[in-house]
């Protein structure tokens, strides 16, 4: 068991919270292992016996964020198996709403790490995350092949492509939009509609 893992809860949790305040209000480059130490009340030493460097750290975080969203992920996928496709995508389109407005500084991180290459290991971590929605979206698009819901001849690959695109743009506008105070402009409601009705009907 690594150092880290070995200590209590609370300390743990002090560790963590310091670090993705740190990595979300700043680029990884400026991002300081020295704000992290003083916000989380501990020596620098003892920061570094856990993580012996700041990559280290900052994969420990995305790790942390991937277990959150794949939770999220699975809760949505198991208790939607039998639901229609558009009720299905529906679900899934909220969940990463939800997910941005419970975890506004992961939703950050992952955004800039995305579109800004904000990350020593971005190439590694953006296909584990393709990979990722790869699988989980294709999962659901071939269900709902399998049940003719979708013509069983489309191009799954293409498929997912499309939606995985979609759906990262209008939650990084979603995002952007609470961070900015501006929310009410974007009415989710109607955007999960929308995404939800183009992709049911106009995929046929």
């Amino acid at each position: 068991m690594k150092p880290f893992e070995k200590l209590p809860e609370e300390k743990k949790a002090r560790i963590m919270n310091a670090s993705i305040s740190e990595f979300a209000e700043n680029d990884y480059e400026t991002a300081s292992m020295n704000t992290v130490v003083n916000q989380a009340g501990i020596s620098k030493g003892s920061l570094f016996n856990y993580f012996q460097s700041k990559s280290i750290l900052y994969n420990h975080i995305y790790e942390l964020a991937l277990r959150e969203v794949k939770t999220y992920l699975r809760k949505v996928r198991d208790e939607t198996v039998n639901f229609p496709f558009n009720e299905r995508l529906s679900k899934i389109v909220d969940s990463g709403v939800h997910f941005i407005g419970e975890h506004p500084r992961l939703a950050r991180i992952y955004f800039r790490l995305v579109y800004s290459g904000d990350s020593p290991n971005r190439k590694i971590i953006v296909t584990e995350l393709q990979n990722m929605s790869e699988d989980y979206l294709g999962n659901i698009i071939q269900d709902a092949m399998d049940r003719n819901e979708l013509d069983p001849n489309l191009n799954k690959t293409q498929s997912v492509f499309f939606l995985d695109a979609v759906l990262n743009r209008f939650l990084k506008e979603y995002h952007e939009a609470i961070e900015m105070g501006n929310q009410q402009q974007i009415n989710r409601d109607e955007w999960v509609k929308g995404i939800t009705t183009f992709f049911s009907k106009g995929l046929k």
